[in-house]
């Protein structure tokens, strides 16, 4: 059975329900031994690692490319997106869907946000290896895909990376109920971390507030057109990101810096 970003939709559906996912991904089972590689190949691995534990399937935290060249973390995108509005319709985190790698471990994150002692595990076993070990500073993107679904998830985020200030850590949220929520408790933000206001979310309203608050760099806002037509809709000086974030300055990426960006308009084309 071809796994279409429909069914894919079904099962994400399902991540929070562990029960009926299982029971719906073997019902999706037909080829026992499917070529490496393929939707079954994957799928397959997952249901074992779901009906009888064991080995992890995926890599939990994946080393980043030439136009991501991060450490970086992701779950599922919209069920873990409480925020999601208007950006649903251009949502890339899809896009990624047809490699089924990617899928299957945005499902596999999303159920080990219900067991973060993994997480931490993982991540140590991660900044142990040979290419991180011996680096003061490792630039980590938080969400790539997902976002915070919850104050749980948010509260041991930030608390995990307290414990890691080797992470230069960034990323972009439209939770930002949950931010504003949890800074009103005198929650202490860890200073390794940098956020991003995201447009396109049911609590934009919330940005003003946020935007007073140190860890936040300022907006990374999304819009359609062309750069010349984008840079007519602002009187005043915005940073267009070029999409590639390792080299979109001289100086380091522009959304992880929360000196030299603090509070410009980092804007990005949509089509």
């Amino acid at each position: 059975m071809k796994l279409t970003n429909k069914i894919k939709m079904r099962i994400a559906k399902l991540v929070f329900d562990p029960v009926q996912l299982l029971s719906y991904l073997k019902s999706l089972q037909v080829d026992t031994k499917p070529k490496t590689g393929t939707n079954g190949y994957y799928l397959n691995k997952f249901v074992q690692w779901l009906e009888f534990g064991g080995e992890l399937p995926f890599n939990v935290f994946k080393v980043g490319n030439k136009k991501l060249p991060f450490l970086t973390f992701s779950t599922l995108p919209v069920v873990n997106c409480p925020g999601a509005l208007d950006c649903l319709v251009y949502c890339y985190s899809l896009k990624g869907w047809r490699y089924p790698a990617v899928f299957f471990g945005q499902l596999q994150n999303t159920l080990l946000m219900n067991d973060f002692n993994t997480i931490e595990t993982e991540l140590n076993k991660v900044l142990n290896r040979s290419e991180f070990r011996n680096k003061s500073k490792i630039d980590f993107r938080l969400y790539v895909d997902g976002d915070f679904k919850n104050m749980d998830d948010l509260k041991n985020w930030m608390n995990l990376l307290r414990k890691y200030p080797v992470l230069n850590s960034y990323g972009y949220s439209k939770s930002l109920q949950l931010f504003t929520s949890l800074n009103d408790t005198g929650f202490s933000f860890p200073k390794n971390y940098v956020l991003n206001l995201s447009n396109g979310g049911r609590f934009d309203m919330l940005k003003p507030i946020l935007q007073k608050l140190d860890f936040v760099r300022g907006n990374f806002t999304a819009i359609k057109g062309k750069v010349s037509e984008i840079r007519k809709q602002f009187n005043k000086k915005i940073f267009i990101c070029p999409g590639e974030c390792g080299s979109c300055t001289s100086i380091g990426h522009a959304c992880g810096n929360n000196t030299v960006f603090k509070d410009m308009e980092i804007v990005i084309p949509v089509h």
